[in-house]
C-alpha cells in the first residue's frame, strides 16, 4: 500500500533523490530508520557550507590550491542543490521543472574539478573522459524528457563521489591496508566506464522511440532505467566506502552516509516510477480504457485509433513536420511495439559507438582551439567590449565606433565597409594603418578584390553570415563565432566576400546537382527490381515534395568562373568535411544530436544543400544497386529516415525565425522572402507550389537512365548498412558439420550435439508456430556450453547459447536460451534426453510475456519430423505410432519423386492457409476449436525452409504490389493499393481518389467526404485509373495532362464510329457519293471507316469497343480496352501492358446522369436551409441590436439638440451681458 508520512523528509542527497508532488512514498518497515526532519537538514546543509568556506579561507600554515578547496564537497553541495531533496520546503515541485538547462549548468563546473583531481590521479581519466562526452551528447539532445534528466543526475552523483581524491594529493599515498588509492579504486573506474557508456546508450535509444513506443513498453523501459539507478547508487557507495578506507574514517560515519544513499535510490527509484508526462497519461489511460495492450494488439480498429490520438500537450516535432503523414505498415508497427527495450538497446549499439566516438573528436578539438586561444590573449591598453574581439581589424572598429555590446546589424556592416575602405587607401599612400598599436591591422592589397562584392546591394547576405540568431543586432560573441570559422590562410574580407556572393554561388551549384539527382532517381525507378520497387516509391514519396521546396524557393546565381574559383578551396574542403562525418556515422542520421555532430554549430542553412546533396547521391547509388539485386527493406528506409532528420532541423530553423520576426512586428510571409536567399519560402507556406491548378500546368524533365554514364567502381559492401537478401535456394536446408570441438566433447555434452528438428506448444496447443530445426555445437570457450543459430521463418535470427550438467547419477540436464536478433523476448528451456538420446523435451518460459510451454525435438531430418506423433495426437500403442510413422515419411517421399497430384494440392492448402495466418496475425489464443486444429496441421505438415519460403512468397508479393503512399480512398478512408482511380472532373484542394471495390467505384462523395466539392462526385465522372504509383506532386501533371489528351481522342474516334454506324444502320445499301449525317464527303467517310474497322476493338478480345469502355494514355496507337477485359484480362495485343494508365469513356450524358443524387441534394439543401436559417437569426438579432442602438442614438441627439439650444441661449446672454460693459467702459472713457 503507498502511503505517506507526514513527517518523512528526503534526506540530503544528490540531484536524484525526491520525487514530485504528487508522488506518494512506498511505506518502509518499522525496523529501518526515520529520515531527517526538515530542520535537521537544513542543519547538515549549513555545517557543510560552512566546512567548505573553512577549507576555501586562506591559511597561511598550509599552502591549498583554491579551486580544490573551493570544490573539494562538490558532492556534499549536490545533494544541498538537489531538485530532489525537500530540505526546509518538503515538496519535491523542482522536480517537474528541472530540465537540461538546469542540468547544463551543474555539469561544467564538476568536470572541472574532476578533470583537476584526474590531473593528480591520472588513472580516472577513463570515467572522466567518458562522463564528459556522455554529457556534450546529452546536452545536444533536444528534447527535456525527466526520467532522461534523472538518470544523468544520478550519474552526476557517482562521479561526483570521485571528487574525495581532492584529500589524497600524493597518488602514491599507501593507507592502512597496504594499497594505493589506484589499486583500490582502478577496477572500479573500468566498470564505472561501461557503464556510463552503456546507460548513456540505453537514454539514446529511448529517446529515440516515438511516444507511442514509450508507453506502449512503460514498464519494460521502466524497469530497464531502474537498473542503472541502483547500479550508479551501488557504484557511488563502493567510491565512498572504498576512499573511507583508504583515508581511515570511522566505519559507522561511513555507514550512515551508505544509509542514506539507499534511502535516497529508493525516492529516486520512485520518482523514476511516477515521472510519466501528461501526453503520456493520457495514451496510458486510452490503452487501460480499451482493454490492454494485448486487446489493442489483436485489434487494427482500436490500434488505428491509438495512432490517430493526438495528445494534447503532445510537443513531438515529428508530428508538426510539414504535416506530411508517414504510410502505416500495420505488420512493422506491430513488431516495432513488440520489440524488447533490450533488443532495441543492442540494436542501437553501433550507431551509438559512433556517435560516441565523433562527440570525443569534437571535444578533442574543442580543447586544442581553447588551449590554442588562450595562447592568444593579449592585454589592451583601453578597456571595453572590444577587449573580447580576437580579430584585429574587428577589434579596431569596435573600439574607434565605440560600440558596446551589441550593434545593428546594417551600422555594422557599412561601418565594417567603410574602414576596409579607409585601411586599403592609407596603405596606398603609406600612411600608418594600426602596425604601431598592439591590434595591428591585417588588411591587405592582395584583399582589394574583395570590396567589390562588399556593397551595400549585399547588405543582407553578410548581415546574415554575422547575425546568427537573426535578431538584427550583432553582438561579440557571433563576431568572434564569425572569425573562429574562417578557413586557414583567408583574411577577413576574403570571408566576407564569400558570404556576400559565394555562398549563394555555391549552394546554387548544390541546388542544380540535388535537382539533377531527384530526375535520375525516378529514371532509374523503372529499372529496380520488383521487390525493390516499393522501397524505391517510398523512399520518393518522402523526400521529393520536401526537398523541391527548398531548392524551387532559393534564389539562385549566375555563374562567375572567376569567383567561384577564389572559393573552390573551401567548398571542396566543407563538402570533404561532411562526407568524412556522413561515413563516420555511416549515412545514418538517427537524431538531432547526431546531425548536430555532421554538421558542426552554426545555422541549418550554411550546411543544407551539401549535406543533401552528399546523402542523395548514396541513395542514388543505392537505387542502381537495386536493378541487379534485392537490398534489404531497411535500406531505403533508414535513407529516408536521415533525410527527414535534416528536414525537420529545417522545420525548427523555420519555426523560429517566423516567431523572431513576429516578436519585431515584421510579417513572416515578406521577410522570407529575403532571407537567406529565399531559402524558406515555400517551406514556411507551400500552398501555392502544390496547389492543383499549377500541378496539372507544371512540367519536370524527363531523364533517360544511362547506366553507361555512371560511376561503375561503387563497391556495394561499403555502400550499404544493412545485409543484401540470400539469393541461396530457401528450400535448401543446411547440413551439420561437426567441429574440432564437436568430435572432442564429453559427456554430457556429447549427447545433445548434432541436428535436431522439433516444435514449442504453449498450453494445450501444440505446435504453436512452425517447426525449428536446429544444430547444436560445442562452445570454443566452455568444455560444458553448446551454441546453435538459425532463421525464424520471418526473417528474424536468433542465437542459442546453453549449458549442460549432470542432475544425479546418469541424468544430465540441458538449459539454453534464445535470444533474437529483434522483436522478440528471449526463451529459457530446460530439457532431458529420452529414448536413448534421440529425444530432447522439456518446458520452456518466456518472462517478458508472461507464457510458458513446452517442447519436442527429434534427431530427424524435417521431412520426417512432419510425420512424428505429437502430443495432441491420440496415442496408439508404441507399435502402431511408429508403424503409422515409417508408412508416412515412406510414402512421403515416394510422392515426392513422382510429384503426384495430391502432394501438390496438400502444398496448396498447407501455404494457402499459413498465408492466411500471415495476412492477418491470427493466434492461436483468438480462434475457434476447428481453426485452432486447422492452424496446428498446418505448422506440423511444414519444414522450416517451406515455412519460409511461404514467407518470402508473402513479402515479395507486398513489395511487388503498387501501394499509392498517402493517397486514401475518399469513401472508404483506407490507404490505396492495386488500381487507384482518379476523377478528372472534381477536385480543388486535391484529387478525388478511390480504390478499385465495387462499392468505392460506384460511390457517390459529397460534403460529408470532401468539404470543397462544389458538386458531388458521381460515377458518370471522368475516371482515370493506374496500377502503378504516380507521385502525388511530380507525376500528376504529366498523367492529367496526358490523361486528358488521351480522352479527346477517344472521344473523337467513338464519335466517329457511332456516325459510322449510324449511317450504316440508316443506308444499310447504300455505297453512292452521298455525304453522312454530320455532312462529310465521301472520301473522309470512307477513311473513317478504315480507321473505325482497324482501330475501334478491344485489344484484348477483338471485340467491337462500344461505351463503357476505357482508352490506354500510353500505348502510342489507338488502344480501346472493354469493360470485361479490363476487369480480368492480364495479356495484350499490340503492345498494351494491364499497368497502363486508362481514362474511361462513359455512357453519354443523359437526364438521369445530369441530375445529382436525390439524397445529395436533400442532404445539400438541408445544409444550406440550416446555414440560411443560422444566418437569418444573426441578421434578426443584429437589426433588433442595431434598431435599439438607433432610438438609443436618435434620444441622445434630440437631448443634445436640446443642450446645444439652452447652450446658445445662455451664451446669447453672456455675450449682451459683455456687450453691456464694454459700452459702460467706452463711456466712461
Amino acid at each position: 500500500m503507498l502511503v505517506e508520512s507526514p513527517k518523512a523528509s528526503p534526506p540530503l542527497s544528490s540531484p536524484a533523490s525526491s520525487v514530485s508532488d504528487d508522488a506518494t512514498v512506498v511505506g518502509d518497515s518499522p525496523a529501518k530508520r526515520q529520515r531527517p526532519t526538515p530542520f535537521k537538514a537544513a542543519t547538515i546543509a549549513l555545517d557543510i557550507a560552512s566546512s567548505s568556506f573553512n577549507r576555501y579561507r586562506p591559511n597561511r600554515k598550509r599552502k591549498e590550491d583554491p579551486a580544490l578547496a573551493l570544490n573539494t564537497r562538490v558532492s556534499s553541495f549536490a545533494d544541498l542543490m538537489s531538485p530532489l531533496s525537500s530540505g526546509a520546503q518538503g515538496s519535491a515541485l523542482q522536480v517537474a521543472q528541472y530540465g537540461a538547462s538546469a542540468l547544463a549548468d551543474g555539469f561544467p563546473e564538476l568536470l572541472k574539478v574532476l578533470r583537476t583531481v584526474a590531473a593528480v590521479h591520472p588513472f580516472i581519466e577513463l570515467a572522466v573522459g567518458a562522463f564528459a562526452v556522455v554529457i556534450e551528447l546529452d546536452l545536444k539532445r533536444r528534447e527535456n524528457d525527466k526520467r532522461i534528466n534523472l538518470l544523468f543526475l544520478e550519474m552526476r552523483d557517482m562521479m561526483a563521489a570521485l571528487s574525495g581524491l581532492q584529500d589524497i594529493s600524493d597518488p602514491r599515498d599507501i593507507g592502512k591496508d597496504g594499497k594505493t588509492v589506484q589499486e583500490r579504486l582502478e577496477g572500479l573506474i573500468v566498470q564505472i566506464d561501461a557503464d556510463i557508456r552503456e546507460c548513456t546508450r540505453a537514454c539514446d535509444t529511448y529517446a529515440k522511440k516515438p511516444l507511442l513506443n514509450k508507453v506502449w513498453n512503460g514498464g519494460k523501459w521502466e524497469s530497464k532505467l531502474q537498473q542503472y539507478v541502483k547500479r550508479f547508487t551501488k557504484r557511488r557507495e563502493e567510491i565512498e566506502l572504498a576512499l573511507a578506507i583508504h583515508l581511515g574514517i570511522n566505519i559507522d560515519i561511513a555507514n550512515r552516509k551508505l544509509d542514506r544513499l539507499e534511502e535516497k535510490m529508493e525516492l529516486a527509484l520512485e520518482y523514476l516510477s511516477r515521472c510519466m508526462p501528461p501526453e503520456e497519461k493520457e495514451l496510458a489511460a486510452f490503452i487501460q480504457a480499451r482493454g490492454g495492450r494485448e486487446v489493442i494488439l489483436r485489434n487494427e480498429r482500436l490500434l488505428l485509433e491509438l495512432i490517430d490520438r493526438r495528445p494534447s500537450t503532445s510537443r513531438n516535432s515529428g508530428e508538426r513536420w510539414n504535416g506530411r503523414q508517414r504510410t502505416l505498415d500495420m505488420q512493422e508497427l506491430k513488431a516495432e511495439l513488440s520489440e524488447d527495450p533490450e533488443i532495441s538497446i543492442v540494436r542501437n549499439k553501433d550507431a551509438f559507438e559512433r556517435k560516441f566516438e565523433m562527440q570525443e573528436r569534437e571535444l578533442a578539438q574543442i580543447q586544442k582551439i581553447v588551449h590554442e586561444e588562450n595562447k592568444l590573449v593579449v592585454k589592451s591598453i583601453s578597456s571595453g567590449p572590444h577587449d573580447k574581439i580576437r580579430d584585429n581589424d574587428l577589434h579596431n572598429i569596435w573600439r574607434e565606433m565605440r560600440w558596446r555590446g551589441n550593434v545593428k546589424a546594417r551600422h555594422f556592416v557599412l561601418a565594417l565597409r567603410d574602414y576596409c575602405l579607409e585601411r586599403l587607401d592609407k596603405l596606398r599612400k603609406n600612411e600608418q594603418t594600426f602596425v604601431d598599436c598592439a591590434r595591428p591591422t591585417n588588411i591587405t592589397e592582395h584583399d582589394e578584390w574583395a570590396l567589390e562584392y562588399i556593397s551595400v546591394t549585399r547588405l543582407q547576405a553578410i548581415a546574415e553570415a554575422f547575425d546568427d540568431d537573426a535578431s538584427g543586432f550583432i553582438t561579440v560573441a557571433e563576431v568572434n563565432t564569425f572569425t573562429s570559422s574562417k578557413p586557414p590562410g583567408w583574411s577577413l574580407l576574403h570571408w566576407m566576400a564569400y558570404w556576400a556572393v559565394g555562398w549563394q554561388m555555391t549552394m546554387t551549384h548544390y541546388v542544380t546537382e540535388i535537382d539533377r539527382l531527384l530526375d535520375k532517381m525516378f529514371a532509374v525507378r523503372s529499372h529496380v527490381l520488383p521487390a525493390n520497387r516499393r522501397s524505391v516509391e517510398q523512399y520518393l514519396d518522402s523526400v521529393w515534395s520536401p526537398i523541391t521546396q527548398l531548392t524551387t524557393g532559393f534564389r539562385r546565381a549566375e555563374r562567375n568562373d572567376v569567383a567561384e574559383e577564389r572559393f573552390r578551396g573551401y567548398v571542396l574542403m566543407e563538402e570533404s568535411r561532411l562526407r568524412e562525418a556522413l561515413e563516420r556515422v555511416r549515412y545514418d542520421i538517427d537524431a538531432a544530436d547526431t546531425l548536430q555532430l555532421v554538421t558542426g554549430p552554426g545555422r541549418i542553412e550554411r550546411y543544407l544543400f551539401p549535406l543533401l546533396y552528399l546523402l542523395l547521391k548514396r541513395d542514388y547509388e543505392i537505387m542502381r544497386l537495386a536493378r541487379t539485386v534485392v537490398i534489404h527493406k531497411d535500406e531505403l528506409w533508414d535513407s529516408t529516415d536521415t533525410v527527414q532528420w535534416v528536414l525537420r532541423a529545417v522545420t525548427d530553423r523555420q519555426l523560429n525565425l517566423e516567431n523572431l520576426f513576429k516578436q519585431q512586428n515584421l510579417d513572416p510571409a515578406q521577410q522570407f522572402k529575403v532571407f537567406a536567399f529565399e531559402l524558406f519560402r515555400y517551406w514556411h507556406d507551400p500552398t501555392q507550389l502544390w496547389s492543383t491548378e499549377r500541378l496539372r500546368e507544371a512540367h519536370y524533365p524527363d531523364v533517360v537512365y544511362n547506366d553507361a554514364e555512371e560511376d561503375q567502381s561503387v563497391d556495394a559492401a561499403q555502400l550499404l548498412n544493412h545485409p543484401l537478401e540470400n539469393p541461396a535456394n530457401p528450400l535448401a536446408g543446411a547440413r551439420y558439420v561437426e567441429s574440432w570441438q564437436d568430435s572432442h566433447a564429453s559427456e554430457p555434452l556429447r549427447s545433445i550435439l548434432g541436428h535436431w528438428s522439433g516444435f514449442l506448444g504453449v498450453d494445450e496447443v501444440f505446435p504453436s508456430e512452425p517447426m525449428m530445426s536446429l544444430q547444436f555445437h560445442a562452445s570454443t570457450s566452455s568444455s560444458t556450453e553448446f551454441v546453435a543459430s538459425g532463421t525464424l521463418p520471418i526473417g528474424t535470427s536468433f542465437k542459442i547459447f546453453g549449458k549442460a550438467t549432470c542432475d544425479g547419477p546418469g541424468r544430465a540436464l540441458y538449459s539454453f536460451t534464445i535470444e533474437y536478433a529483434a522483436r522478440y523476448w528471449p526463451k529459457s528451456f530446460s530439457a532431458l534426453l529420452a529414448d536413448g538420446g534421440r529425444e530432447l523435451s522439456g518446458r520452456w518460459v518466456c518472462e517478458g510475456t508472461r507464457t510458458k510451454g513446452t517442447f519436442l525435438f527429434r534427431r530427424l531430418p524435417p521431412d520426417s519430423m512432419r510425420f512424428w506423433p505429437l502430443p495432441a495426437d491420440a496415442k496408439p500403442s508404441k507399435s502402431q505410432g511408429l508403424w503409422r510413422f515409417a508408412c508416412s515419411a515412406v510414402m512421403d517421399q515416394v510422392r515426392r519423386k513422382r510429384l503426384s497430384l495430391p502432394l501438390l494440392q496438400e502444398r496448396q492448402s498447407t501455404r494457402q492457409r499459413y498465408l492466411r495466418v500471415i495476412r492477418s496475425g491470427e493466434s492461436e489464443g483468438s480462434l475457434d476449436e476447428i481453426d485452432r486444429l486447422s492452424l496446428t496441421r498446418c505448422y506440423s505438415s511444414m519444414t522450416p525452409s517451406e515455412a519460409r519460403y511461404y514467407y518470402m512468397v508473402h513479402e515479395s508479393t507486398r513489395r511487388i504490389a503498387p501501394r499509392h503512399f498517402g493517397i486514401h480512398c475518399a469513401n472508404c478512408r483506407t490507404e490505396i493499393s492495386g488500381a487507384r482511380l482518379m476523377c478528372l472532373d472534381c477536385g480543388i484542394r486535391t484529387t478525388v481518389d478511390l480504390c478499385d471495390k465495387p462499392e468505392c467505384r460506384e460511390a457517390t462523395i459529397g460534403p460529408d467526404r470532401r468539404d470543397d466539392l462544389l458538386s458531388p462526385h458521381v460515377p458518370s465522372h471522368r475516371i482515370l485509373k493506374v496500377r502503378r504509383v504516380v507521385h502525388r506532386h511530380r507525376e500528376f501533371g504529366k498523367t492529367y495532362r496526358a490523361a486528358q489528351s488521351a480522352l479527346a481522342r477517344a472521344e473523337e474516334a467513338l464519335a466517329d464510329a457511332e456516325d459510322v454506324l449510324t449511317s450504316q444502320s440508316l443506308h444499310p445499301h447504300r455505297h453512292g457519293h452521298s455525304r453522312n449525317l454530320s455532312g462529310r464527303s465521301l472520301s473522309a467517310r470512307l477513311k473513317t471507316e478504315q480507321l473505325v474497322s482497324r482501330e475501334i476493338s478491344c485489344v484484348g478480345c477483338d471485340a467491337r469497343a462500344t461505351r463503357p469502355c476505357w482508352y490506354c494514355i500510353e500505348c502510342d496507337d489507338e488502344c480501346f480496352v472493354c469493360a470485361t477485359c479490363e476487369a480480368s484480362r492480364t495479356a495484350y495485343a499490340r503492345g498494351h501492358k494491364p499497368i497502363h494508365g486508362l481514362v474511361r469513356c462513359a455512357l453519354p450524358p443523359d437526364e438521369s446522369t445530369n441530375t445529382a443524387d436525390p439524397a445529395w441534394s436533400n442532404a445539400r439543401l438541408d445544409v444550406l436551409e440550416s446555414k440560411l436559417d443560422a444566418l437569418h437569426c444573426d441578421y434578426t438579432t443584429r437589426l433588433d441590436s442595431l434598431g435599439t442602438q438607433t432610438t438609443a442614438l436618435r434620444g441622445q441627439v434630440a437631448e443634445m439638440q436640446v443642450a446645444s439650444v439652452c447652450d446658445a441661449q445662455a451664451l446669447d446672454a453672456r455675450l449682451r451681458h459683455i456687450e453691456d460693459l464694454l459700452a459702460t467702459l467706452i463711456s466712461k472713457l
